[in-house]
């Protein structure tokens, strides 16, 4: 089944969808040409997008934040989830007026309020809680099916997509302040257990969780109680902060559990890191099992090229992760 983004039928009216691209390093890197990437968009049921950490930057001042939205559209993925780090003080941000300005965008876009929101609004990357206008700039608080926790920064929604639903939930653990404590509060943790416990997880039900951190890896912030309940309960569970796309593991759980990666940078990959590059994730939701075709897009390259290796993975949903094309 191949559901086009323009029959999706929602809880909300706009669409939605969350991005789980990086970027990829070229040569080995790269399996498949573009012809691959729009064969997997046909056979797919639907697709989503996951982006993070672009620092205020658009279409009309970046050449990869306009690569990345024009393979969006061509892919048509219902929606993009981003991990924070959308704005930066003392910058352009034009990401504010193209949020604005574009339909479905404004309509389709599921931030994660960090640091950045933080400094942005509240003139300081310590300045916690104070991004939350961010969501109020996309009519996030207008949208039906969305429930904000106490933090004003912290929401669920169920989005219906055909006969699947995707469950997001988005946390507010900004970078700032660097103490886990003051960063990732209580009722932020309870915000997440409580949304988890009440998921009644179906045989077409995909659930993602995703906060920003300090260190690009927040769920060893839990207690042993929630963080199984994370393991076991989400599909996705994702991170940013570092710019660096990379998956993570628990190691009582290796490679059962939520598929667990930090999504990288779309306009900054981190240039300590070889083999760092600018990229954003694609999720495709394929059926016969049930599985996550997940990979980091690298928006360096001409084409929107399937990558393999450590930059591409199948999660099954309510089973195991494996390499997609294993090198």
């Amino acid at each position: 089944m191949n559901i086009k983004a323009g029959s999706l039928a929602f809880l909300q009216p706009a669409a939605v969808f969350f991005t789980a691209h990086t970027g990829v390093a070229s040569g080995t890197m790269t399996t498949e040409d573009a012809s691959a990437a729009s064969a997997l968009d046909q056979q797919a049921a639907f697709s989503f997008a996951i982006m993070s950490d672009h620092k205020g930057l658009s279409s009309e001042d970046s050449e990869r934040f306009a690569k990345m939205e024009r393979w969006i559209k061509e892919s048509g993925d219902a929606c993009v989830i981003g991990l924070g780090d959308h704005l930066k003080i003392g910058r352009p941000n034009t990401f504010l007026n193209f949020l604005k300005n574009d339909p479905w965008w404004h309509d389709n876009f599921y931030p994660n309020v960090a640091d950045g929101e933080n400094e942005y609004y509240g003139g300081t990357q310590d300045a916690w809680g104070m991004g939350k206008p961010i969501l109020e700039h996309i009519g996030l608080d207008k949208r039906a099916g969305i429930l904000l926790g106490e933090t004003g920064c912290d929401y669920y929604t169920k989005i219906r997509v055909g006969e699947y639903t995707l469950h997001l939930i988005q946390l507010h653990f900004p970078d700032h302040p660097r103490d886990d404590h003051l960063s990732f509060r209580e009722a932020s943790k309870r915000f997440l257990a409580s949304r988890l416990n009440e998921i009644e997880k179906g045989p077409r039900d995909i659930v993602v969780a995703a906060a920003h951190s300090i260190s690009g890896f927040w769920v060893n912030q839990l207690s042993k109680e929630d963080k199984d309940l994370v393991a076991e309960k989400c599909d996705l569970m994702l991170s940013a902060t570092t710019h660096h796309f990379e998956r993570k593991k628990l190691s009582e759980y290796g490679n059962r559990g939520a598929l667990m990666l930090n999504t990288g940078s779309v306009t900054y990959p981190d240039s300590d890191i070889v083999g760092s590059v600018p990229g954003y994730i694609q999720v495709h939701v394929l059926d016969n099992p049930l599985r996550l075709d997940v990979k980091y897009l690298n928006v360096d390259l001409d084409d929107r090229t399937l990558p393999g290796g450590e930059y591409a993975y199948t999660k099954f949903v309510g089973g195991k992760t494996i390499y997609t094309h294993p090198e």
